[in-house]
């Protein structure tokens, strides 16, 4: 997959005139076609060695991840194709094993590399959604749910 570098969309403050209340987008635009003011600044999160997020509160999905998951996709086809869209998210799972990993010279750690087997995924599911519950970030209901999705998955099977 391409990367984003470089590729964030700017937020722009435009002068509408003295007429227009920007509080709640109302009154009389005086002032066509508007004059940007300022270019607001744009922050990204940082991310880790698998180009997952890491601020905030990481799910259980990235806590273990199975592969990596993006704010941003490419274009697939059209006028744009191969293009940056942000805003449109990606999903780019990892490589099942070593040798698979290898040969599509993709960097990221295949599931075998990770986990080993089936029963330590799980059990690093299982641990990471017992964190959250007992953090109070994540339901009990929810938890046994995600745990019995990982333990019903196929992953390294």
């Amino acid at each position: 997959m391409p990367l984003p570098d470089g590729v964030l969309t700017p937020l722009y403050e435009y002068d509408f005139g003295t007429r227009f209340k920007y509080n709640d987008l109302s009154g009389v635009m005086t002032i066509q076609p508007p004059p940007v003011r300022q270019i607001l600044p744009t922050v990204a999160p940082k991310v880790d060695a698998d180009g997952n997020e890491m601020a905030g509160i990481a799910s259980v999905l990235h806590q273990v991840p199975l592969g990596t998951y993006t704010g941003w996709n490419t274009v697939a086809s059209g006028f744009y194709k191969g293009h940056i869209r942000t805003n449109t998210g990606a999903y780019i799972p990892f490589a099942k094993t070593k040798t698979a990993r290898l040969a599509s010279g993709d960097p990221r750690p295949s599931l075998e590399e990770r986990y080993g087997t089936h029963e330590t995924y799980v059990a690093q599911v299982r641990a990471a959604a017992e964190r959250l519950v007992r953090g109070r970030y994540l339901l009990k209901d929810d938890a046994d749910r995600l745990i019995a999705q990982a333990e019903a998955s196929k992953v390294l099977k």
